[in-house]
């Protein structure tokens, strides 16, 4: 143990060199990492506010569309905007009118899809709120969605092409104004509410949705306009056919993935109520234990991933470079490390929220419910933590197929469970698959790592 801890000390030392800190990516890490913190942060406290102001059969209904949207981001965003980063990141620094022509071809065929999709779920939201989602409460909130996708897509094809000139600061701050929009809207429509005596609406929340990615583009095109690079360019000749070729074929197969993973949480998440039904709970009872669940103890638990996040993304550069070096050892201290101080954090946030989940239920949330979840779930913390620093190495080793594979295969086991033990034992069944697949994937992910280590030559 004495071992890995000088390994840890050297590590640290060597993040805390001047020289090291000067490093865009590491600079860029350490931004995205304060920005993660501080919007889990704003995040946390306004799932509080929104359990005190909507009862838990609303978060329920509001839980149901937001595999829709990861859906749609899937098909229309996260591809495109991976891709503008690699490509940015390849253009040469004299040549600033091929990074733009990437940019704007990226955003042209991210708008083309997202107008396109807002448009098919805005004419027929009430058909997808009946017959996919099964719950006619959805339509104006799909439409009131469906409104963001354009922006969404912008700023994100734009924060690829500054994570792409090492500039994370912007998506950084982009990421931290989004989220705080969101939540003064939604705060001012509650008080204008509450003051005019109406209805506190379901539908303010999904405006919240709307007025942050709409800051956030915003902000997103500005510092676009103000920080432009010196090159001699005009959109139509940024507009370019063979670099739009270029960007799906390096768009495609990850897109493929996200669309894949989306998918399957989408049926997760609308077959999951419904099973709790089959159940023997009423509709009105099952979307509470959903509401609960995705709005309530889900998010505290997930919480102190903000830090392993940080972890992991210090991780990735650190594993490429001793896979480059063929440095075997540094990356096999590497693992060992992040297995032990993970599996660690993971007890103790066990510990934490096993004991005092009462209390939190209670005191944050006023709800029996989730302090028995919170409790439920806090046995899946010791295995969820090291499964994002985990996958981090991977990555950082070039394994992302493997990675995709192993969460897939997780995802379908976890889902299994849904169709075959909730009906059976209710929302328990639910709770013991996530614990299971959590415990399978790690456990892949560790055979990986361990077949890497030993018999991969490259």
């Amino acid at each position: 143990m004495s071992k890995i801890t000088k390994t840890a000390c050297s590590n640290i030392r060597t993040y805390l060199n001047p020289k090291y800190l000067k490093n865009p990516v590491i600079t860029g890490t350490f931004f995205l990492t304060a920005a993660g913190i501080v919007t889990k942060l704003i995040g946390f406290f306004y799932r509080i506010f929104l359990s005190r102001v909507f009862n838990e059969e609303s978060l329920g209904i509001f839980g149901l569309i937001s595999p829709i949207m990861m859906l749609v981001h899937a098909v229309c965003a996260a591809g495109i905007q991976n891709a503008v980063t690699r490509f940015v990141a390849a253009s040469r620094k004299d040549r600033a009118a091929e990074a733009y022509s990437y940019l704007f071809t990226g955003i042209a065929i991210s708008l083309l899809l997202s107008g396109s999709m807002a448009y098919v779920i805005f004419n027929q939201a009430p058909l997808i709120a009946v017959s996919i989602i099964g719950e006619r409460r959805c339509t104006s909130l799909l439409r009131i969605s469906a409104l963001s996708f354009p922006l969404a897509t912008l700023h994100s094809c734009i924060n690829g092409f500054f994570y792409g000139r090492k500039r994370a600061a912007i998506p950084a701050c982009s990421m931290i104004i989004e989220q705080a929009c969101r939540v003064l809207t939604v705060y001012i429509l509650f008080r204008l509410s509450v003051q005019t005596g109406l209805n506190v609406s379901l539908s303010y929340i999904c405006i919240g949705l709307l007025a942050g990615e709409f800051s956030s583009a915003l902000f997103s095109c500005f510092m676009l306009a103000i920080k432009p690079d010196h090159a001699d360019f005009s959109m139509r000749r940024s507009l370019s056919c063979r670099k739009g070729i270029s960007i799906l074929s390096l768009a495609l197969p990850i897109s493929l993935n996200r669309v894949c993973i989306s998918f399957i949480s989408t049926i997760e998440t609308i077959q999951l109520p419904k099973m709790l039904v089959a159940s023997g709970l009423t509709t009105s009872d099952a979307l509470s234990v959903y509401g609960v669940f995705s709005g309530m103890a889900l998010p505290l638990i997930m919480f102190p991933s903000a830090f392993t996040g940080s972890a992991a993304s210090l991780l990735l550069p650190s594993v490429s470079e001793a896979q480059a070096q063929g440095n075997k050892k540094r990356i096999q201290k590497t693992i060992y490390l992040t297995i032990v101080l993970c599996f660690l954090l993971g007890v103790m946030c066990f510990l934490f929220f096993f004991t005092f989940a009462e209390i939190l239920g209670r005191v944050l949330f006023d709800s029996g419910i989730a302090a028995s979840q919170i409790r439920a779930l806090s046995f899946v913390c010791p295995f969820l933590y090291m499964s994002g620093t985990l996958s981090s190495i991977l990555h950082g080793l070039g394994k992302t197929g493997i990675t995709f594979a192993f969460n897939l295969a997780s995802m379908l086991f976890r889902l299994g469970f849904v169709f075959l033990a909730v009906p059976l034992i209710g929302f328990s069944g639910y709770i013991y698959g996530t614990l299971i697949s959590q415990i399978f994937y790690d456990f892949l992910i560790i055979l990986a790592l361990r077949h890497y280590l030993l018999y991969d030559k490259k």
